[in-house]
């Protein structure tokens, strides 16, 4: 009797760590499969440094430009801040071809009973070789649970003029009760391993880098005066990938994020 309960205890033992094996070999397989890396902006309102909102790729966010070129995908999000009952989920789609890129953007953002805010926004570009220009409408419909609900609207425009590696990006937007707010920026995206930029919203100045190796790809980026700091780990297979985000700075919350998205072929 003993020694059937040994040789089954053995046989579970091995058909556990064969399952193991298979996984993490998949896993490596997904992981190693070729693609090129891009960093994820933080989507969210409170989580915006990462990739800059006026990159000329990626899906969409809270503080993104809708000038982009297309690359096909969607993904979802998931945003907290540290202790504090404050979290923000989002989903971004687009899609397009070498003349139009088309974006949506759902975030629903809540705060402890008190607050809820469902923000959606829709994009559209026309996209040249060398220049895109593109517009946003976004409804945020805010309210208080059993309480008040009322509803704000959104606008965006933008253009980007890009030569070789270099792109340089403008955006006028803001909600119609705050009036327009502008940034500015300039980003590098090189074929090989290193990206960086700098972006200027007329209050603070966002600067960062990325670097890229295999299947992984590690962000940072930082704001002045006030200092903050954002940094990123990535992973991307051949259609998937995956990051984690943290944002933070003295004497403040820090937030959190975690980020999955699909690409699609044109």
């Amino acid at each position: 009797m003993w020694s059937v309960f040994l040789f089954a205890r053995r046989f579970a033992c091995a058909y556990m760590y064969a399952w193991l094996c298979m996984g993490f070999i998949l896993l490596c397989c997904l992981l190693m499969a070729p693609g090129r890396a891009l960093a994820a902006e933080g989507r969210a309102s409170f989580a915006s440094l990462l990739a800059g909102g006026l990159s000329p790729v990626g899906l969409g966010g809270y503080n993104s430009t809708p000038a982009r070129y297309a690359i096909p995908s969607y993904g979802v999000s998931y945003y907290w801040l540290d202790d504090v009952a404050e979290s923000s989920w989002n989903l971004s789609l687009e899609f397009g071809s070498d003349a139009y890129r088309v974006s949506a953007f759902v975030d629903y953002e809540t705060m402890d009973s008190l607050y809820r805010n469902l923000y959606s926004e829709i994009s559209y570009a026309k996209t040249w070789p060398h220049f895109a220009l593109g517009m946003s409408y976004g409804l945020g419909l805010e309210w208080i649970p059993g309480d008040a609900l009322w509803a704000r609207h959104r606008f965006k425009w933008a253009g980007t003029f890009n030569w070789r590696q270099v792109y340089l990006a403008g955006m006028l937007g803001g909600f119609t009760d705050e009036g327009i707010l502008p940034a500015v920026g300039v980003h590098w995206i090189s074929d090989e391993a290193v990206s960086a930029f700098a972006e200027y919203d007329f209050d603070y100045l966002y600067a960062g880098a990325s670097f890229r190796w295999k299947f992984v790809e590690l962000s940072s980026s930082y704001r002045f005066p006030d200092f903050a700091v954002a940094l990123q780990i990535s992973f991307r297979g051949a259609h998937c990938g995956a990051s984690y985000a943290r944002g933070f700075k003295h004497n403040s919350i820090g937030w959190n994020s975690v980020q999955v998205t699909r690409w699609l072929k044109k």
